[in-house]
């Protein structure tokens, strides 16, 4: 291929990853507007689209970034968004610096921005995020779900800049990666993307689910399966086999778990195998489901901000 052909080639693929990004940006703009929930709304517009280096196409991605103080990085579960903390983050920001990414691939996250989808990246990106926002020191992180997993193995990447952590109804603690194969990862992608999935999966997720989960729920759930690609980078993860035995990531970094005593997803054995790590500090939340930050997020709210306090 000659030089002249070779440039024209960059150039074409620079401005499909550009299109790409602005119908990204659009399709979270008009998202947006259609949010039922009101804390939802205030979460979302707060988002900023930053834009980082080579390493990701120079692509711009959605980050919530409110409050002063000492700086909280918030981590969503899996085939999740910045939007499951709606209800923790206007509490957070009153004292804190609280920074609410889409981890890569999931959320509204630009799906261009590689070609496969697995937990390294996931923390190449949250690093490289870390970076842009200029924070090296007194971090302190929450970890939900999948993001528990996240969250243990991002610090185990950065120590020094790891202040304390918070883990939610962590998952992927035990047992080795598990790779879904082709095509099942695209069987199961498409699987999780009907409706009766998704609002049985929102449902399960909620101690009470007939009396807490309603159309604002539902929709928080489902809403960014819209992102061009999303099937897609959900796959590519699900071969990659994600998280999974991230607990030989703990360190001497502080930690505290809060789980749900009615947590459908993790299940009564996975519960009793976090309790048993002392390192984990665990506390048992009545009431509660996998998400202790939807499910109890002023209790939450006020056991986090004591504990990041202390």
């Amino acid at each position: 291929m000659n030089n002249k052909k070779l440039k024209h080639k960059l150039f074409l693929t620079k401005n499909n990853f550009e299109q790409l990004n602005d119908l990204n940006v659009e399709f979270f703009e008009s998202a947006k507007l259609s949010l039922l929930d009101p804390l939802g709304l205030y979460l979302a517009n707060d988002v900023k689209w930053i834009k980082l280096n080579q390493n990701w196409n120079s692509l711009k991605f959605p980050v919530v970034i409110g409050g002063k103080g000492q700086p909280i990085l918030l981590l969503h579960g899996f085939d999740s968004s910045f939007l499951e903390f709606r209800r923790i983050y206007k509490s957070l920001k009153r004292n804190f610096q609280v920074i609410v990414p889409d981890l890569l691939g999931f959320g509204f996250s630009p799906r261009c921005a590689t070609n496969e989808y697995n937990s390294s990246k996931i923390i190449s990106h949250l690093i490289d995020l870390l970076k842009t926002l200029k924070i090296t020191k007194n971090l302190k992180i929450i970890g939900a779900s999948m993001g528990g997993s996240t969250a243990l193995k991002l610090a185990y990447e950065i120590p020094d800049s790891i202040d304390k952590i918070i883990l939610l109804s962590p998952a992927g603690l035990f047992g080795e990666p598990k790779s879904i194969p082709f095509p099942l990862n695209q069987i199961g992608a498409s699987f999780l993307g009907l409706p009766q999935v998704r609002k049985s999966l929102c449902r399960q997720a909620f101690a009470f689910p007939d009396e807490c989960v309603g159309k604002m729920e539902e929709q928080i759930a489902s809403i960014h399966l819209g992102c061009k690609g999303w099937r897609n980078s959900l796959a590519s993860f699900a071969k990659s086999g994600g998280f999974a035995g991230t607990q030989k990531y703990i360190q001497n970094i502080p930690i505290k778990t809060l789980c749900g005593e009615n947590d459908r997803i993790l299940g009564k054995k996975e519960i009793k195998n976090i309790r048993n790590i002392e390192k984990l500090n665990f506390v048992g939340l009545q009431n509660c489901g996998h998400l202790p930050h939807l499910d109890l997020p002023s209790l939450s709210s006020k056991i986090i901000q004591d504990y990041f306090l202390e």
